[in-house]
């Protein structure tokens, strides 16, 4: 039942926001100009599933629960990218 709402959530957000891999070099790009340090997509993915295990730490309820569906999903994404 996740991997099926997961699923649904990541081609929601890829009509939202492009694909991935598109989302995520832009934001390296971004990330990687603003400290003068090259990121990856790869990393990105991984940072921003650091920032929702962040957030999970003083989540409650149905917050927290979206804190974990989206550091799955990041990771999720990171694989994906790294296969690609």
């Amino acid at each position: 039942m996740k991997a099926i709402k997961d699923k649904e959530l990541l081609e929601e957000r890829t009509v939202q926001y492009g694909s991935a891999e598109e989302s995520f070099s832009r934001i390296a790009n971004l990330w990687s100009s603003y400290i003068g340090t090259r990121i990856s997509p790869v990393q990105v993915a991984n940072m921003m599933t650091l920032l929702k295990i962040s957030r999970s730490v003083t989540a409650k309820d149905e917050t927290l629960k979206d804190c974990y569906v989206d550091a799955r999903n990041y990771l999720t994404l990171a694989e994906e990218l790294l296969n690609d």
